[in-house]
């Protein structure tokens, strides 16, 4: 089973702050049956710095290399306008040295996701929009928009037990928009667990089950 959204590695933004923090979430990673993991520190317009996270994901890798787990690393970038030519001049993580790139994009000022995407799909990426329930802005028909316009769709786990997100969550699952289940763990209380979404999609789902959880991505293969 594959992670593709995680802030486990240690000491470069919000998430993990040490070493022992991502062993727990490593730890927690196996209890669900999870043996790849795709890094995705933050990046944005200020705060770059490319080389260092590729040194750190490397030492990263030797000090779990004892850990059943295959590691990759990506980014999270908050989107900004000039972010193609950025990732075009290789400032920026893909997944996986690809040309998919995972996007966030601001909860407060409405932004055209659907169009951006279009944009980047245009110049060859591929776009999965992160975690999309926090964009309240957009409506189900921008969902299926950002689908056709060729990009991607990332929920985290957390949605699955949270009242708010209930109305999202069952139009994306019944129209088969999702996909990406992730954990976008940070640290001890923001941490991985699949149980609850896994038993609500083997119950009212199943015939996505498969492609939610057992399904390689074309990045990683």
């Amino acid at each position: 089973m594959v992670d593709i959204h995680t802030h486990i590695l240690y000491g470069v933004d919000d998430g993990s702050s040490s070493i022992d923090v991502s062993k727990y979430l490593l730890d927690e990673a196996l209890k669900n049956n999870i043996n790849k993991i795709i890094l995705t520190p933050h990046q944005n317009e200020e705060l770059k710095r490319t080389n260092e996270l590729i040194e750190l994901f490397n030492q990263f890798k030797n000090d779990f290399k004892n850990y059943n787990i295959d590691f990759y690393l990506g980014s999270e970038i908050y989107y900004y306008p000039n972010m193609i030519i950025d990732i075009e001049n290789n400032e920026l993580l893909t997944m996986n040295n690809s040309k998919y790139i995972l996007v966030e994009f601001s909860t407060e000022l409405k932004t055209n996701i659907s169009d951006i995407v279009y944009d980047l799909n245009i110049k060859g990426y591929i776009p999965i929009v992160a975690h999309i329930e926090r964009y309240n802005y957009l409506n189900f028909d921008d969902y299926k928009k950002i689908k056709s316009n060729g990009g991607l769709i990332q929920v985290n786990t957390s949605i699955f037990k949270i009242k708010a997100y209930k109305k999202i969550l069952k139009f994306l699952l019944k129209n088969e928009l999702i996909d990406f289940i992730s954990s976008d763990c940070h640290n001890e209380i923001r941490n991985i667990d699949f149980s609850f979404p896994k038993k609500i999609i083997n119950k009212k789902y199943n015939n996505q089950y498969d492609k939610l959880f057992n399904t390689i991505p074309e990045f990683i293969k």
